[in-house]
């Protein structure tokens, strides 16, 4: 039972080309993805991102505030209001909640989807 397959080519190459466009403008796309999941899921105040090549992008997370801790301003050399934390050498506990690294895979993966889509 011979089958028979039919290509029209010209549209098939539009979309080949059109596609190729669009992932090369990931490039621009990738950093402002990344400051739109601090600014709204992280909720940094001043979102940051460092540029390695044309689809890596890098930023810091802290396990703690950056902020300095207030003295309690009365004995001299006290330090802080807070009590030292121990040190737990080698805890388990993840820097990112899982929440939030959950929230920048789908927001990659929507990225990548809204360019490879065929059209």
């Amino acid at each position: 039972m011979p089958f028979e397959t039919k290509v029209e080519s010209e549209n098939l190459l539009k979309q080949f080309d059109d596609m190729q466009k669009r992932v090369l403008e990931l490039d621009q796309k990738l950093p402002t993805v990344f400051l739109d999941w601090q600014r709204d899921d992280m909720h940094r105040k001043y979102p940051k991102v460092d540029e390695q090549n044309n689809l890596s992008v890098t930023t810091l997370v802290y396990p703690r505030s950056r902020r300095k801790r207030v003295s309690t301003g009365g004995k001299k050399g006290t330090g802080t209001t807070r009590k030292p934390a121990r040190r737990v050498k080698g805890a388990a506990r993840p820097i990112l909640r899982p929440e939030l690294v959950e929230q920048l895979f789908d927001r990659m993966a929507e990225m990548c989807r809204e360019s490879i889509e065929w059209q």
